[in-house]
């Protein structure tokens, strides 16, 4: 068991990490998006297994019992006396701490979903008509073009945008969101968002959910470039758009980066990978789904399997007693 314990404690990082080194910009974007998601998950896992492991591990461990045995008004009984510090509240806390920063990073991001709810609302209920392919046109002076990203799916396209942009960028903008819808890439998005919330404290989470988002918008332009067969355009429409401010809780044309990189791909600036980097990606990728779901099921059952940690946290109240002036 000790060693599987290591084995595991080396592949984690190295799953995780890995993603960051490869090309991912050169293989298809659904692959490129599958590692990432994948990546993402182990983050968001690991960090609920390291919450896990101090509320319901730690207190069993060698370490916890020795700090849990210091007492302040022992070894510190001027700044105890004037402070009221007690070594067994602040050892409970600490315990607890991890747990409660995940769950104020999810409630944060919950609340940002609510935040881009309410202000997509706003613009509905001054929405001033019905636009091409089904889209409502919203009033407002930025080019905007994008897809709601929460309740019932929508094509939103400004005002502004219907100004400046020709039938082609229209045609093509248009076809790029559809894309979003017709790929699912919205539920994606979300899913994306908890688990960045939920391993924002791993080094390289807020990079990892910027290159899932731009994975996606490059599926969402071959899904466009393929209705139109017109690249050039879509190319146009993206360099407009990505001047504007983007909307809150959409999936907008111009994206929230790598504008260049997506260009790039739309002018056949960037190379391609080829079949051998493709299929050493797909490799890497079935590895990750399957230690994905290889975590899903350990440690919910890990976590039941902890021993109690009542006895230790009662235990260490009793072994150091105040003083009786406390």
């Amino acid at each position: 068991m000790a060693g599987l314990e290591v084995a595991v404690a080396i592949a984690l990082p190295a799953a995780i990490t890995v993603p960051h080194f490869l090309p991912l910009h050169r293989v298809s974007p659904f692959l490129a998006a599958t590692v990432w998601l994948c990546s993402l998950c182990l983050r968001a896992l690991v960090a609920v297994g390291a919450a896990i492991f101090v509320l319901l591990y730690l207190p069993q461990t060698g370490v916890y019992d020795a700090i849990a045995h210091w007492c302040w008004h022992e070894a510190l009984p001027l700044v105890a006396t004037h402070l009221g510090l007690s070594g067994h509240p602040l050892i409970h806390a600490a315990i607890v701490l991890p747990g409660l920063a995940l769950a104020a990073s999810l409630v944060w991001a919950l609340f940002g979903f609510a935040r881009a709810w309410v202000a997509i609302r706003h613009k509905l209920r001054r929405a001033l008509g019905q636009g091409p392919h089904g889209s409502t046109i919203i009033k407002d002076s930025e080019i905007i073009v994008g897809v709601t990203g929460l309740g019932r799916s929508r094509i939103l396209i400004s005002d502004g945008a219907l100004g400046v942009m020709d039938a082609e960028e229209l045609e093509a903008s248009m076809n790029h969101e559809l894309g979003h819808i017709q790929r699912r890439h919205r539920p994606v998005l979300i899913l994306a968002s908890v688990l960045g919330a939920l391993g924002r404290t791993l080094p390289g989470t807020r990079s990892a959910e910027a290159e899932l988002r731009f994975s996606l918008e490059r599926d969402a332009d071959q899904y466009a470039v393929r209705c139109t067969s017109d690249p050039l355009a879509l190319a146009s429409a993206i360099c407009k758009a990505a001047t504007a401010r983007p909307l809150a809780g959409t999936a907008a044309l111009g994206g929230s980066g790598r504008v260049i990189a997506r260009l790039d791909h739309l002018e056949g600036v960037s190379r391609p990978a080829g079949p051998r980097l493709e299929r050493a990606v797909r490799a890497v990728a079935l590895a990750l789904i399957l230690m994905t779901l290889g975590l899903l099921v350990a440690v919910p059952s890990w976590a039941l399997a902890a021993p109690s940690a009542q006895h230790v946290l009662s235990a260490s109240a009793s072994s150091c007693p105040e003083k009786a002036s406390h």
